[in-house]
């Protein structure tokens, strides 16, 4: 009778937790040609059909903030309905403003291309991700026997960037999982201010980015954990 073989365990794979550490868009996206299109049709249908603005409520007669606001008006009514409409009448001049204008879009760590800079790409979503001895990837450590693995994900957010950065854990169950030389655990964090300080190996990035940075094998288990913008 031939001998059996002898039972093996199996082999029981270390936990992980990884942090999907974020900074959401802090400015709306481009618009496309049509988005435009759609918004100025929108735009001047709303002040065709709107109720005259009740200005004396407003303003008093006379004064510079009413002659602002009946040139600004004017601007408006020309942008919407073409370059004669409202050419008839008294005309006003714009009173001198103050000089405000808004920032541009482009800043100057997007024209140094400057990826460890939270500054940048104030369009999309950017992650944070840590040069480590197996390439780019997410924050991530060992879990301690005995903790759970929310506060073990708290634990390495302190550890792998520092206490000079404000984050917030997005509840306490994972937001994914993938099983690579051991299982990892994937928790969702956003960052409301400051910066790395516990390397200088690290980097902001958009999926785009993560994309062009990870091994196949490691995207293909991150990437619908990402936002598309």
């Amino acid at each position: 009778m031939a001998s059996e073989a002898p039972l093996t365990s199996p082999t029981r794979l270390q936990l992980s937790t990884s942090i999907i550490l974020n900074r959401s868009p802090i400015l709306t996206p481009v618009q496309s040609d049509f988005q435009k299109a759609y918004h100025e049709y929108q735009y001047k249908i709303h002040r065709a059909f709107a109720n005259p603005f009740p200005k004396k409520f407003y303003f008093k007669e006379g004064t510079t903030l009413e002659q602002r606001f009946q040139a600004e008006e004017k601007l408006r009514e020309r942008e919407a309905f073409g370059i004669g409409f409202g050419s008839k009448g008294k005309k006003t001049a714009l009173p001198p403003d103050s000089g405000e204008q808004p920032l541009p879009r482009e800043t100057e760590a997007d024209q140094k291309m400057d990826i460890t800079s939270l500054d940048r790409a104030g369009d999309r979503n950017l992650y944070l991700l840590l040069k480590t001895k197996s390439g780019w990837r997410f924050p991530q450590g060992v879990a301690q026997p005995g903790d759970a693995l929310h506060v073990a994900a708290r634990k390495q957010i302190l550890q792998d960037c520092g206490e000079d950065i404000d984050t917030w854990l997005v509840g306490r169950q994972p937001i994914g999982f993938l099983e690579d030389k051991e299982k990892i655990f994937f928790f969702k964090a956003h960052v409301f201010a400051g910066q790395v300080s516990s390397t200088n190996d690290f980097a902001w990035l958009t999926k785009q980015e993560i994309k062009d940075r990870v091994d196949e094998q490691y995207w293909s288990g991150v990437k619908d954990m990402l936002s598309e913008c």
